[in-house]
Parts: structure tokens; C-alpha cells; sequence
């Protein structure tokens, strides 16, 4: 027996509905489902009935509702294959709540992933098209440059049209910035590749944590931003793991990894189309400038500027650090420029997991000393060239860049109202990769003029300023909360 679908247009008389139920069961037919709705002509309505049957039988009854006086047409649809109940399947796996929460998180880590392979590679594209360390700076922050103006208006468009409708094309859009890598032959190719992550990252940032908060069966605030932060550190660490082995040891270095990267990122696609949306959806899309309400708006930039520095700091050692390895440490080897970024991101997502208790206030304070250990740990790696400290480097600043990062992301979608949380951690993402592709573009420039260990040592004592500052606006909030619970 094949499923069936077949569809009877009638005329609206009384009494057809029951003449037509009628012939099916007298058949021994059952009726599986059945809609009834007005047709294109005036006082016509068409029937879709759905049922299992031979087709003789079938043939039957179809020649018996030709006969009835009040029915127009009957036709018959092809039998429903296999493949559509495999479709129902799918779509009933990723509608359970549960399911689409860790979907969400799955492409956002998947996403990250493929943004982060370029950091090891650097290496291979400097020395084989002959780039200067403005350029590797301007390929690592232009995504970023592209990441604002798409958060903001992804933030936005997500809180009027629903998460999902931005999160499908932010899947796409990482996968086309594969493919574009793996054709690359020139900067100018590489240039445009990092655009294409950048739209997508932007999508991505700009959407996900507001669509883990809406997906959570208890709506956590906290635990959907602590999610969304570990699966954004988890990403990062995992794509220059995949670059940097598959670069140094396997076949077609600049070219595998992101076609790695597209297998991962295919089942996130399927996932999201069939994913059930539940936020209610406008008519009309309204983009406005970034707007934070007033009664929030000094805890925001507390939270943005924090991660604004947390990730200045990370950036230095995702782009600069891994490409110029052979000049800090003396090793040209990209395994070991992947595990420096691998490690940093690594110990970040652990960070993040091991103080997730404490008190919003205290994570990003603790951060912020940590890292502050870990530039001072970074200055002696100019001076000595010495491979422990780099990597005590990197371990400090991977730890003291969790609880920042999570930290002040957790805040900011916890002081966020229902109505306008999309567009509020838009504009905390906006803050955020201003942190990533500024301060570094910024060092690739005065690199020029003083070197490239002059720049860095620069850098690192205006980033210790900064974090000091810090460190007392986060004492102020605490208390300030402390006395609001008294």
C-alpha cells in the first residue's frame, strides 16, 4: 500500500463533505488526514485528502466521486516517496527545543571554525605571495570590518523576522568563504574570501545568543551566553588545529582544511532549514541606528569595552604571533603557530568552564589581572626570543580571556529586555570586533615605523592601561549591585 494524495474540488453544497468521507470508508478506505479550504472560484471549496491504498481500489473510488453532482475535478498526486517522510523526520527532530538549541551553538562553533583556519596559513600566504605585516594585518581585520555594519543589521532583521531566516544564509555565506579560499591564488582572492566570512560571522554573532535564549526551555540568559561564548572560543581553537596539522603534514596544505571545514558545515545547513521558528514575525523590516535603552546603557559599555580589550588582546595572538613565529621564537614550523592559537582559544573555553560560578563582576576582573600577567609574560618573549615564555604567554592571556569575554557577554544578555535583545548584543558584537580589527590594523601600521617587537611592546602597555582602568569600573559595579540587593 503507497500513500496517497489526491485532491477534489466540490461545489459548496451541504451534505458534500459527508458524501465525499463517505465513499472512502464504504471502500474500507481510512481518511489519514483531510483539509478543507475556499478555491479560486466563487462558491467552490477543494479537499486534500491524504490515505493509504492500492491502486485499484483507489481507482475506484475515484471513478464513484467523478459520479457525485456536486464534485468539479479529482486528481490524484504521485505517490509520496520515501523521501518525504524522511523530510517529516527531520523536521520533527529539529522542531524539539533541545535539539535546535544545540544546532544554533553547533553552527556558531562550526562557523568560528572556518574563520580561524586562515591564522596558521598566514604563514604559507606571506612567504609564497610575498605579504607585508600590513597586509597579513588587513587580511585578518577586514572580516571584522565587514562583521559591524552586518551585525547590526542582522540584529535587527532577527528580532523582526526570526532568528532562523539570518542563521541559514550565515551557514551559507561561511561555506562560500571555503570554497573562495580554496580557489585562491593571489592576495586580492584572499581579500575577498575574508569578506565573505566576515558577512557571515556578522549573521552569525549578530543572531545566535538571542536564538539560544529563545530556545532554552527555561530562556536562561546567562547559560545561553555562556554557551554561545564557548562555542565561539571552541571554534576559534579548533579551526587553527585543523589548519596548521593539515598544513604542515598533508597534501594540498592551503586547500584541505577548508574543505574539511565545508563537510562540517553542511549538516548546520540542513539542520537550520528544517529547524521550527518560533519567534512572531513583521511585515515589515525597520532598520535603525544601534540603540541601547538608557536605563542600561553605562553596565553595556562596561561590558562592550571589556570585550573589546579581552579580544584586542586575543587577536594579537591569532594573527601576528602565528605568522611571525621564526622571527619572536626561531620555529617556522605551522603545527607549532596552530597550536599556539589552538592553546590560547583551548585554554579560554576551559577558563570559562572552570570559573562559570562566580560572579559576573569578579570573571571579568580576574580576566583582566590575568591577562595583564600574560602581556607582561609577552614583553619578556621580545627580549629573550624564548619558547617557554611564549608559551606561558599564551596560556595567561587564553586564561585571563575567558571570564572576560563570557563574562561581560553574560551581563549584557542579562540586562537586555525580551523586545530588543537581538539588536543590544548586535551592537555588543559591534564593540567587540571594533576590538578585533582596530587595535591590530593600528600595531600593523606603526609596525612600519618602529618594528615589528617595538609596535608589539607598544601595544601591550596600552592594553595594561586600558585593563587597569577596567579592573575599577567592574569594582564601582560590584558594589553599586551589592547595594541595589541590600
Amino acid at each position: 500500500m503507497k500513500t496517497q494524495q489526491i485532491s477534489v474540488i466540490v461545489k459548496n453544497q451541504p451534505g458534500i463533505l459527508a458524501q465525499v468521507s463517505q465513499l472512502f470508508s464504504q471502500s474500507g478506505l481510512n481518511i489519514d488526514a483531510m483539509t478543507v479550504g475556499t478555491y479560486k472560484e466563487m462558491h467552490t471549496s477543494k479537499m486534500k485528502i491524504l490515505l493509504k491504498s492500492e491502486s485499484t481500489v483507489l481507482e475506484r473510488v475515484i471513478s464513484q466521486l467523478n459520479n457525485l453532482a456536486d464534485v468539479l475535478q479529482v486528481n490524484v498526486a504521485r505517490p509520496v516517496r520515501s523521501r518525504d517522510s524522511v523530510s517529516g523526520k527531520l523536521s520533527a527532530l529539529f522542531s524539539k527545543r533541545s535539539v535546535a538549541f544545540w544546532l544554533v551553538a553547533y553552527s556558531l562553533c562550526v562557523t568560528l571554525l572556518g574563520t580561524n583556519i586562515p591564522s596558521p596559513l598566514l604563514a604559507l600566504y606571506r612567504v609564497q605571495w610575498h605579504l607585508s605585516p600590513g597586509m597579513v594585518t588587513l587580511l585578518f581585520a577586514i572580516y571584522a570590518v565587514v562583521v559591524i555594519p552586518t551585525i547590526i543589521i542582522s540584529g535587527q532583521m532577527s528580532d523582526q523576522l526570526g532568528r532562523k531566516k539570518l542563521l541559514i544564509p550565515g551557514v551559507f555565506f561561511i561555506i562560500v568563504g571555503s570554497i573562495l579560499f580554496i580557489l585562491s591564488t593571489n592576495f586580492t582572492m584572499l581579500f575577498i574570501s575574508r569578506i565573505f566570512q566576515g558577512i557571515s560571522v556578522g549573521m552569525m554573532n549578530g543572531v545566535a545568543v538571542a536564538a539560544l535564549t529563545d530556545l532554552d526551555v527555561k530562556q536562561n540568559r546567562i547559560k545561553a551566553a555562556f554557551v554561545g561564548s564557548m562555542a565561539v572560543t571552541v571554534g576559534n581553537a579548533l579551526g587553527p588545529i585543523l589548519s596548521g596539522v593539515l598544513g604542515e603534514y598533508a597534501p594540498f596544505p592551503m586547500q584541505l582544511a577548508y574543505f574539511l571545514h565545508m563537510l562540517l558545515a553542511i549538516p548546520c545547513f540542513i539542520g537550520l532549514f528544517y529547524m521550527s521558528e518560533k519567534v512572531k514575525h513583521s511585515t515589515a523590516i525597520r532598520v535603525h541606528r544601534p540603540a541601547v535603552p538608557r536605563a542600561i546603557i553605562g553596565r553595556f559599555y562596561l561590558s562592550g569595552m571589556t570585550s573589546f580589550i579581552a579580544w584586542s588582546i586575543m587577536s594579537l595572538m591569532l594573527s601576528i604571533i602565528p605568522s611571525y613565529t621564526n622571527q619572536l621564537v626561531g620555529s617556522s614550523n605551522l603545527a607549532v603557530a596552530g597550536a599556539i592559537v589552538a592553546l590560547v582559544l583551548s585554554i579560554s573555553t576551559i577558563s570559562q568552564i572552570v570559573l562559570k560560578r562566580i560572579a559576573l563582576q569578579k570573571l571579568s576582573i580576574i580576566g583582566f589581572i590575568v591577562m595583564t600577567a600574560g602581556l607582561a609574560s609577552l614583553a619578556v618573549v621580545l627580549e629573550t626570543k624564548s619558547l617557554i615564555f611564549l608559551f606561558l604567554t599564551t596560556v595567561l592571556v587564553g586564561f585571563g580571556h575567558g571570564p572576560a569575554f563570557a563574562g561581560s557577554l553574560a551581563l549584557t544578555n542579562h540586562i537586555s529586555p525580551d523586545e530588543s535583545r537581538g539588536d543590544i548584543i548586535a551592537s555588543f558584537y559591534v564593540l567587540t570586533y571594533l576590538g578585533v580589527s582596530l587595535p591590530i590594523l593600528g600595531l600593523g601600521i606603526v609596525a612600519h615605523w618602529i618594528g615589528l617587537n617595538g609596535a608589539i611592546l607598544l601595544y601591550t602597555l596600552l592594553m595594561t592601561l586600558m585593563m587597569l582602568v577596567g579592573v575599577v569600573f567592574w569594582i564601582v559595579d560590584q558594589r553599586c549591585e551589592q547595594k541595589m540587593e541590600q
